[in-house]
């Protein structure tokens, strides 16, 4: 009998569903472990679970969604793993201890980033980078604007006119309404059974959409500083203080080679 043939039509008794809750955790602690997913997957499962209780919905049709959702992402990564040219395994593997290890490490980088909590099941990551954006939105981009009034990259150029949507479509919201590039991913969020695949993919599509941004103002910004030396030092301390927090956030979240194949053409 195969596991998700433990939840059927009828009521599970109160054992049964403790079982499978369990049973579906450890198949969230497999994914997460085996194939170095996020933590926050699991965490989401729990916030479901809870979710499903105080709403009274039938928890037996729940687990059975749930536990297809898990084992179709244990299938997809499996087959995905297997269909992989093979090659020696490398010396030291690194351990599921060591992999814990790192995503806390990178977790700890990020945390000094404000949160904007516009979907409670988005992933910390998600959140803090909105939340890095909507303050490089706010007043630190206005007075950008004054810096560069003089300069090729002025707010008129096309090139900042570029810039300029690609932020508001990344971080112009609030918590009713979220940015134009979330917009997609709370709708896979409110979704009932949750496709996570979806999920994850509408999360990487958000954090390359935000490193093509990052990464293309970096590198107008260090064409600024190179090109015009004639700047105002109160004007050229904010660009090389605004250049600094820009790769700060790139270091931060890791963006650093998510970069346009052509980093100097315009869309």
């Amino acid at each position: 009998m195969g596991y998700s043939d433990q939840v059927t039509s009828r009521k599970l008794t109160p054992g049964e569903i403790s079982s499978s809750v369990e049973k579906i955790r450890k198949k969230y602690d497999q994914y997460v472990t085996k194939f170095y997913k996020s933590r926050f997957l699991r965490s989401a499962f729990e916030d479901r679970y809870l979710k499903a209780l105080r709403a009274g919905v039938d928890i037996s049709s729940f687990l059975l969604a749930e536990i297809s959702a898990i084992e179709e992402l244990l299938q997809r990564e499996e087959a995905r793993v297997a269909a992989a040219p093979s090659k020696p395994a490398p010396p030291s593997a690194p351990t599921p201890g060591f992999a814990d290890r790192v995503l806390e490490e990178n977790r700890k980088r990020i945390t000094g980033y404000p949160e904007v909590s516009f979907h409670p099941d988005a992933s910390e990551e998600v959140r803090r980078l909105l939340g890095a954006l909507v303050a490089l939105h706010g007043d630190t981009w206005q007075r950008l604007g004054h810096a560069l009034r003089k300069t090729m990259y002025s707010m008129s150029s096309s090139e900042m006119i570029r810039l300029d949507s690609d932020l508001r479509s990344l971080a112009a919201g609030d918590l009713d309404t979220p940015p134009q590039a979330l917009l997609q991913l709370v709708v896979q969020l409110k979704r009932f059974p949750r496709n996570y695949a979806a999920v994850e993919r509408e999360e990487r599509d958000y954090m390359l959409a935000a490193a093509f941004f990052l990464n293309d103002l970096h590198g107008a910004l260090d064409q600024v500083k190179r090109l015009y030396t004639e700047m105002t030092e109160e004007d050229r301390r904010f660009l090389d203080e605004t250049m600094t927090h820009v790769w700060e956030i790139v270091s931060d979240f890791r963006l650093k080679e998510l970069k346009r194949r052509d980093h100097s053409e315009t869309r």
